[in-house]
């Protein structure tokens, strides 16, 4: 089949992602507000996990650990009579403001040893890239862009260090990229990782796995399809180059969770629903039973955009299992409560039309009129305006209309 966006036609305002510097933490009598019932007592999950849930993950760029290259890790603490080796003045510098920025999420002090450290080595990539990672910490886009785009001028090969600091700069240009230009740096990036993995290239392999080098592989490939998926997929190849990126993708990771989520929306995309449906069941089982804080659990925002596929591609009840278990980990995310609003009135939708009077589409409209309702709550305490005010009124209008033409009232 061809390739047809028309197609996906979910409902669904653009899904937006919170820096953490600008959340807002809610008090305990916020937090009360939004612990209303969630979803009707039959269709609660089964598979609770008992482990106490995470911090959420942040995303790609709000993180400096989506592409970290942490050129200087710090050791811990030994008991051997050996001395570290002594640093250099400058040198020393640069490892604290390491420190500050990958171990205690310290963007504003690690500034200051940064541009201190610039100002005697200019042309250190390794500082650029620091200073970069700390920019987009900061919100700073623009400076970010600038800072990575001057470390890639020092070193456009993405040697090894300490000479350069590898193909982590170029990934993060793509993030900060138009859409035609982020394709270049992908295949920049996506080119230096290969080679970095190569056999036949004399790295130590020990060092690319803990940087983490296949799973940036990965999502640099899922990055080039989604591309072709969204803002260049009226150019005459890009269903070809979709599976070809996607292919590649789950060549290297084949339990990909981020590539077996791209692969079912470039069959999505090719009205290839049952395709699609299998491959997220797949990508949700390899981390169905893992504690939130696990390496193989995606990234929060991966996993709402899961939840939104599901939601495409019908499956209610799993949508609503990942919904709930991110609902435990952050609440604070207006897009949630939105999507489990709207997973729940399809949900009722979907069990009117087979059961009749009989099913349990009043308690479906029920939970789903509270879940948007603690939408419109965390966006007003977010401030976020009519930016989901307006479709969750419509979807609570909605209900409300069909539950009076059958002759029910809401349960308080």
């Amino acid at each position: 089949m061809g390739f047809n966006l028309d197609s996906r036609d979910l409902k669904l305002p653009k899904l937006h992602t919170y820096h953490r510097s600008h959340r807002h933490q809610l008090t305990e009598g916020e937090k009360g507000k939004t612990m209303a019932k969630t979803r009707p007592p039959k269709s609660k999950s089964k598979s609770k996990s008992k482990s106490k849930p995470g911090k959420r993950e942040k995303s790609v760029l709000n993180s400096t650990g989506a592409f970290s290259t942490n050129p200087h890790p710090t050791t811990t603490s030994s008991t051997s009579n050996s001395n570290p080796p002594i640093a250099k003045p400058d040198e020393n510098l640069l490892i604290e403001a390491t420190a500050l920025l990958h171990e205690s999420s310290s963007p504003d002090a690690a500034l200051p040893l940064l541009k201190k450290y610039l100002q005697a080595n200019p042309n250190s990539p390794q500082a650029f890239d620091l200073l970069g990672e700390a920019r987009i910490e900061l919100g700073d886009t623009e400076e970010a862009f600038a800072a990575f785009s001057h470390s890639a001028s020092l070193d456009p090969e993405g040697q090894a260090p300490p000479v350069g600091t590898g193909p982590e700069k170029f990934l993060w240009l793509a993030q900060l990229s138009s859409a035609e230009t982020a394709v270049g740096y992908y295949e920049r990036g996506v080119e230096i990782i290969k080679r970095w993995l190569s056999t036949s290239t004399p790295l130590d392999p020990a060092a690319t796995v803990e940087r983490g080098l296949p799973k940036k592989l990965v999502s640099a490939l899922c990055g080039l399809a989604e591309i072709y998926m969204s803002d260049l997929c009226m150019s005459p190849d890009a269903e070809s180059l979709c599976e070809r990126y996607v292919t590649e993708a789950l060549l290297a990771l084949p339990e990909s969770a981020v590539a077996l989520q791209t692969l079912a929306s470039v069959r999505i995309s090719q009205q290839r629903v049952e395709d699609a449906v299998a491959a997220l069941k797949r990508a949700f089982d390899g981390w169905r039973g893992l504690p939130p804080a696990h390496e193989d659990v995606p990234p929060y925002t991966d996993r709402v955009n899961l939840s939104k596929l599901l939601i495409e591609t019908g499956e209610y009840e799993v949508a609503l299992e990942v919904l709930e278990r991110l609902k435990e980990e952050d609440d604070q995310l207006p897009d949630l409560w939105y999507l489990g609003g709207w997973c729940l009135f399809l949900l009722g939708e979907e069990e009117k039309e087979r059961k009749g009077d009989e099913g349990e589409w009043e308690e479906s409209w029920e939970a789903a009129r509270e879940w948007l309702e603690n939408c419109l709550l965390v966006s007003h305490i977010l401030s976020r305006g009519p930016v989901l005010a307006n479709p969750c009124d419509s979807c609570i209008a909605r209900s409300n209309g069909k539950m009076k033409a059958s002759g029910t009232t809401r349960r308080r």
